[in-house]
């Protein structure tokens, strides 16, 4: 495998990634040979998307092209609505560098080619050359872990645990939108800064959550109220 075998996957409006491509190409032939992981390559300074592995086109089909075109707003509206601004604002956030961090984990869900929703586990990680910051973007469907332990906690609610008191419409829009951001990993402290509340706001909504759900601690509140989030 060489280059020319992988010209399809690398943006054709690159100017001098031709030269990086090269010294990466034996981290794009190991992306290519993945038979599970989605890989695409973001440089940061560029502000331009470099590479797509096979798998990720095969999700994306014959989109996958606006992610020349119109990089990360073409990403970031396959994502669920409901995910999309908390998710959106956490990569770019982490892209520009307001983190001292080196990678960034989130879970959230998209929708494919052909509309089938996706459960995808993705990861950046920052490499740091002479030359730029490249982001590899490393994503794993995760689905089927999703369906599993979306039948374990039904298997709770019938033995009475693991739902609201008063259902769905016992959690505020407010709580809702804090879950999801403990879901996606923040601290009491980021939540209350990302949504503009006090630590001990941010914090009364997590003692709430975990009250509500019935549960013993944060990641138990998240492992059950997946369903909801």
């Amino acid at each position: 495998m060489n280059l020319a075998d992988i010209k399809d996957c690398l943006n054709p409006h690159g100017l001098c990634e031709k030269i990086l491509s090269t010294k990466i190409y034996k981290t794009l032939e190991v992306c290519e040979r993945s038979e599970n992981l989605m890989v695409f390559i973001y440089l940061i300074e560029k502000d331009n998307f470099l590479y797509c592995n096979r798998n990720l086109k095969r999700i994306l089909g014959k989109f996958y092209k606006k992610l020349w075109n119109d990089g990360w707003d073409f990403w970031l509206s396959r994502i669920d609505e409901r995910e999309a601004t908390i998710i959106g604002d956490r990569i770019r956030s982490f892209l520009a560098g307001r983190h001292s961090k080196k990678t960034l984990s989130s879970n959230y869900h998209i929708t494919n080619f052909e509309k089938k929703i996706i459960y995808l586990e993705h990861e950046i990680y920052l490499h740091r050359t002479n030359y730029q910051t490249i982001a590899f973007n490393y994503l794993i469907d995760i689905s089927d872990k999703e369906r599993i332990e979306h039948c374990l906690d039904h298997t709770n609610n019938v033995e009475g645990h693991g739902t609201p008191r008063k259902g769905l419409g016992g959690i505020s829009a407010r709580e809702q939108e804090v879950l999801r951001l403990i879901a996606n990993g923040y601290s009491s402290k980021e939540i209350a800064n990302m949504l503009f509340i006090s630590n001990h706001t941010a914090i009364s909504h997590r003692k709430n959550l975990i009250e509500k759900f019935r549960v013993r601690n944060t990641a138990h509140l998240v492992k059950t109220a997946a369903a909801f989030i």
